[in-house]
């Protein structure tokens, strides 16, 4: 009996080591779903949409960290006119001004801010309420930004001007892609 029952362990053994573990071959697809692409802002500017909801890395130089909040800084590849705007996640906190004019590598979640007519009508709603903690404005970073973030008329011009851009295209909406991130670094 004894003879037995090791025999049929040792089968028991043999065929389970020959199966593989079926966990270990999930954790190596999981593994590869996770990898994070590494692009430059050129890059990514060339397809976004193909990024929205994916984690990625980011190369490109600061040309402006927000002094107000540190919580957004804008980085640009080779066109400064496309600028890639990086909001600080959780594990951040806030960025250094000090990062303006350096090379940052930033890893994060694609976002896609989509604006029609419904968002600016909520976004004129809030106005209309008075409302200075909008979630609904949008800050891209230009230059001088900051003179006019504290003047109501601001708002209704860029509401203004996000209206002509709608008409303009022959989409419902305006899409504007940000990183969420999760962590950065400098570049040397």
């Amino acid at each position: 009996m004894l003879k037995n029952f090791l025999f049929m362990a040792f089968v028991a053994i043999i065929l389970a080591s020959c199966g593989g573990n079926p966990n270990q071959t999930q954790s190596q697809d999981e593994a590869e779903a996770t990898e994070i692409i590494t692009l430059t802002v050129d890059e990514f500017w060339a397809n976004p949409q193909e990024f929205v909801a994916k984690e990625v890395a980011v190369k490109g130089m600061v040309v402006h960290v927000c002094h107000h909040t540190g919580k957004r800084m804008f980085i640009v590849g080779n066109n400064p006119d496309e600028r890639f705007q990086v909001k600080a996640g959780d594990e951040i906190g806030t960025f250094p001004i000090e990062l303006e004019g350096s090379m940052v590598e930033v890893k994060g979640l694609v976002e896609e801010l989509r604006i029609d007519e419904a968002y600016l009508q909520s976004w004129e709603n809030e106005l209309r309420a008075d409302n200075p903690e909008s979630e609904l404005k949008i800050h891209k970073g230009e230059e001088g930004h900051e003179h006019g973030e504290e003047d109501p008329q601001y708002e209704w011009d860029q509401i203004a001007q996000y209206r002509e851009m709608l008409a303009e295209t022959e989409d419902d909406h305006l899409s504007f892609y940000s990183l969420a991130a999760s962590s950065f670094v400098e570049i040397k």
